[in-house]
């Protein structure tokens, strides 16, 4: 199981922390004659066989206190303390399919990030800056999503037979803590923010609120505003400026029943007094709580809705995340605590490469 703590972590916080906001602002200009530019409805320029590729800067700190033992889920390098920052370039190519409904679209994005550099410290020391530790590693991206052309996801089918498949055998893929999965601020995410139903021009205004369910009782609630707040000029090229700010509800999900009835279900029917003594500390016991506060992000984007492109978005958002187990050891049984708590403090940016799609 190594390296799944820091990826489901990874997954929930960087669902989480960042639907969206820009580092840097864009000047708010209108137009060259002072007025508000007519309003236009806006859309993505998604087609069957079109190919856009970005130019995508990361620069991410991580801030993380641990104790107990983390060997529980074959976490042994996890250090009591660190205080680093993750910064690399690199180039990510969204390929564009025809999705599985009518007007929803397959979009693959693969890329990865080079020159790679960290500063900072780990358990007091100094890090090396061509050794990034394992809970800071930047994997390749490889994912598709499905959208439509108004930039919202369409959620994939859970698996009724898998339901927690997506956490430990689907997660390899996400990397590290800098693939991570609060929508908007993780790397692999799509190229701008959800469009509304009305056509808009500067100074208007749409939201929308989206609930998915929680393991718990909760359901997690993600509230997306946006708003285009002026103009600018790319390539001679007028484009809106859009803000956007997300917040994603905090939550604790606690996976302790899932694993209680996993353990429970492999005990015999004829099992002995002690097997049965050793279940019930276990289900007395057992504890596997991840959490995260409201997570604010904000974006950036510069939009040309005459090509529906977007040229550039800038996302930054913060994370903070819990982690509490008394978790059985793999070799010995014997439960084993451990805590963590953890900052993602994470910028992306991204530029389109290519004058045209291919």
């Amino acid at each position: 199981m190594r390296k799944r703590l820091f990826i489901l972590l990874s997954l929930f916080a960087l669902v989480m922390a960042a639907c969206s906001t820009s580092p840097e602002s864009a000047p708010d200009t209108a137009s060259p004659q002072g007025e508000a530019p007519p309003e236009v409805l806006l859309s993505y320029e998604l087609a069957d066989g079109a190919s856009y590729v970005y130019d995508v800067t990361l620069d991410q700190t991580i801030q993380l206190s641990a104790e107990g033992n983390g060997a529980a889920l074959d976490e042994e390098d996890i250090p009591e303390s660190a205080d680093i920052n993750v910064a690399g370039t690199g180039q990510f190519t969204f390929d564009v399919a025809d999705g599985p409904d009518e007007g929803t679209y397959e979009v693959t994005i693969t890329g990865e990030l080079t020159d790679l550099k960290v500063t900072g410290t780990v358990d007091g020391e100094p890090v090396s800056e061509d050794d990034i530790p394992d809970f800071a590693a930047v994997e390749p991206i490889s994912t598709t999503v499905v959208v439509d052309d108004k930039g919202n996801i369409i959620p994939a089918d859970p698996s009724v037979e898998e339901p927690f498949g997506d956490l430990f055998g689907g997660l390899e893929g996400l990397g590290g803590m800098g693939s991570g999965s609060v929508p908007g601020a993780e790397l692999g995410q799509f190229f701008g923010p959800p469009f509304g139903d009305e056509a808009v021009t500067v100074g208007d205004t749409w939201s929308a609120i989206v609930e998915v369910p929680g393991f718990g009782s909760e359901p997690i609630t993600t509230t997306v505003e946006s708003e285009v707040t002026g103009t600018d000029t790319v390539g001679g090229v007028e484009v809106l400026v859009i803000d956007t700010s997300t917040v994603v509800s905090a939550f604790e999900v606690d996976l302790a029943d899932f694993f209680i009835g996993l353990f429970t279900g492999f005990l015999p029917d004829d099992a002995t007094a002690e097997e049965q003594a050793q279940i019930d500390e276990l289900v007395e016991n057992l504890r596997f709580v991840i959490s995260s506060d409201e997570t604010t992000s904000t974006s950036k984007t510069l939009f040309d809705p005459e090509s529906g492109r977007t040229q550039t978005h800038e996302v930054s958002s913060l994370a903070n995340l819990g982690f509490d187990l008394n978790f059985p050891d793999e070799e010995t049984g014997e439960l084993s605590s451990f805590v963590m708590d953890m900052s993602i403090d994470q910028s992306v940016s991204y530029e389109l490469a290519t004058d045209e799609p291919a």
